[in-house]
């Protein structure tokens, strides 16, 4: 039956006190930290969208796959441009800014709490239980940080998960239109793991799920309807991959390049012991509920939130303990199943790649955990006695992990405004990017160390024509065009750098060198200008 607009309005209106929890996050201090270079990837590609007449940027990407010299497809082996796609809109409306980054990103986190109050409405929650849960996500440090971080690329496609157990609970509840909720829910899923290849970590407790939700295909024509929303899904895979072989020519070559790209990042290599894998997972999850991946991230330094075992045992431990009691009691508690089952699948799948993977890949289980939470508290609320009333089992808990979130953002909030971020997360960053846009005369830069590159293509719009590989011919060829050539320097020895660069250049007029420091004077890179002139030596 089609839900009428005053049943859909009082349905969803609670929700809106989880959108402005979010907002007074992730408003605060928006500019802040600095935009680290992983943080805007694949989202800097967008300048070569938006801005048609931008100066030369290679972008960072499979080969073969930057259509056109401006359309982006799969970024890497394992995760696609799906990102910047989506945030293309909120790109050309808020601009390629620092503010308009956070912005764009606000609205991946709002995706993620809207399908989450969705699912678990859907599978039972009231409205004021399901906006609790999320509300309380949404002031979560580990949460609201994860989208001024690297953590936004691995944390957004949760959405697409959420959209797939919902498609699983609609099957359960509407028989009649299987392949319809068949193809929505594949499709999802395969959007998910385009966007990043960890969401592949849950397909085993998928399966299981269909199984519960009694979803699973019936007849040839629902087995295609899962099947085509999957492949339509995660089209962005093997069109990618045959582009590269295209690019190079031939399967064989193709596969020598992905074995070299392989080795560059040892995904496999020495792999460690059970032993050494189970501690490595621990410390990891650790780091996601007590929040000091981020804090490490953006200070430096190891930082735990106030209360932080506590609310990890609140958020780990007690939806175990609810999951196991509801299983014993036979309530058939099929969505807080599901939910452990997928935690456990993605560990378990985790435990792979060793100690490869770190905080940023196993943040998804954070709204997973508030889900179960919420699903497990109300199951416990609807056995209870009397006396126990359902706002006493549910709400409380939350209030006390609202209570210790709002904690952790002060203690986060006070040092973030004191700091801004360290070294690669130091608005220095922002400063360089303002920095060169500003010029009258725009340089070529050249950003040969990692860090730098991507989040300056961002913040110029494009408007600053950038190279990652030192090459001295052609810097040489544009000095004597004339036009200045900067480098910017991040490592080693920084003085001998640019005497390098000079001696390379065979240049006689010395670099302008301008550092460009942390809030305590540090210096975290130093941007080095030879000015060109076509009377210059050799020219």
């Amino acid at each position: 039956m089609t839900m009428r607009l005053p049943d859909a309005a009082h349905r969803w209106w609670p929700f809106l006190f989880a959108v402005a929890a979010y907002a007074v996050v992730a408003l605060q201090q928006v500019t802040l930290p600095g935009v680290y270079m992983d943080a805007v990837n694949p989202d800097y590609m967008a300048v070569l969208i938006l801005n048609h007449r931008h100066e030369e940027v290679l972008p960072w990407l499979l080969p073969g796959n930057l259509l056109s010299d401006r359309y982006p497809i799969l970024i890497s082996y394992y995760h696609g441009s799906q990102q910047m796609w989506l945030g293309l809109p909120f790109f050309w409306l808020f601009g390629t800014t620092v503010t308009g980054l956070r912005l764009t990103h606000a609205m991946f986190a709002l995706g993620v709490l809207a399908t989450m109050y969705a699912f678990v409405v859907r599978s039972g929650l009231k409205p004021w239980q399901a906006a609790a849960a999320c509300a309380a996500l949404a002031i979560d440090p580990s949460f609201s940080y994860a989208f001024r971080t690297q953590s936004y690329i691995t944390l957004a496609p949760a959405a697409w998960l959420f959209l797939t157990l919902y498609s699983m609970t609609r099957i359960a509840q509407s028989p009649d239109r299987q392949g319809r909720w068949l193809f929505a829910g594949g499709l999802c899923y395969g959007f998910a793991v385009v966007a990043y290849f960890i969401y592949a970590f849950f397909l085993p407790a998928l399966v299981l799920a269909m199984w519960w939700y009694r979803a699973m295909p019936r007849g040839t024509a629902a087995w295609l309807a899962l099947l085509g929303g999957l492949l339509l899904g995660s089209w962005c895979y093997p069109v990618g991959y045959w582009l590269t072989v295209e690019q190079f020519g031939s399967v064989h070559a193709a596969w020598n390049y992905f074995q070299q790209t392989q080795r560059a990042i040892a995904a496999f290599s020495g792999q460690p012991d059970l032993a050494m894998r189970l501690d490595h997972a621990g410390s990891v999850v650790a780091s996601v509920f007590r929040n000091w991946y981020h804090h490490t991230l953006i200070f430096g330094e190891y930082g735990d939130v106030p209360g932080g075992g506590f609310k990890m045992s609140m958020l780990l431990g007690l939806p175990l303990f609810l999951w196991a009691r509801a299983e014993w009691r036979k309530q058939q508690p099929i969505a807080l199943r599901v939910i452990v089952a997928l935690a456990a699948s993605f560990v378990l799948v985790a435990l792979v790649f060793g100690t490869r993977l770190s905080g940023h890949h196993f943040m998804v289980l954070l709204p997973l955990s508030y889900s179960a939470l919420a699903l497990g508290l109300v199951a416990l609320s609807n056995a209870a006695p009397a006396w126990r009333t359902e706002t006493m089992t549910v709400a409380l808990p939350f209030a006390a992990l609202a209570a210790l979130n709002v904690g952790g953002q002060v203690k986060e909030a006070l040092q973030l405004r004191e700091v801004r971020g360290v070294g690669l997360y130091s608005d220095a960053i922002n400063r360089l990017a303002a920095d060169l846009a500003a010029r009258p005369t725009k340089p070529y830069v050249y950003l040969p160390d990692w860090g730098l590159y991507m989040p300056v293509a961002f913040l110029t719009g494009g408007r600053i024509a950038l190279d990652s590989i030192e090459s001295y011919d052609a810097a040489r060829r544009r000095l004597c065009e004339g036009r200045d050539v900067a480098v910017g320097l991040v490592t080693g020895d920084r003085a001998a750098r640019v005497v390098q660069w000079q001696e390379k250049l065979r240049w006689d007029t010395a670099a302008t060198v301008t550092p460009y420091r942390q809030s305590d004077g540090k210096v975290v890179f130093e941007l080095a200008t030879f000015a060109g002139r076509r009377d210059g030596p050799g020219c």
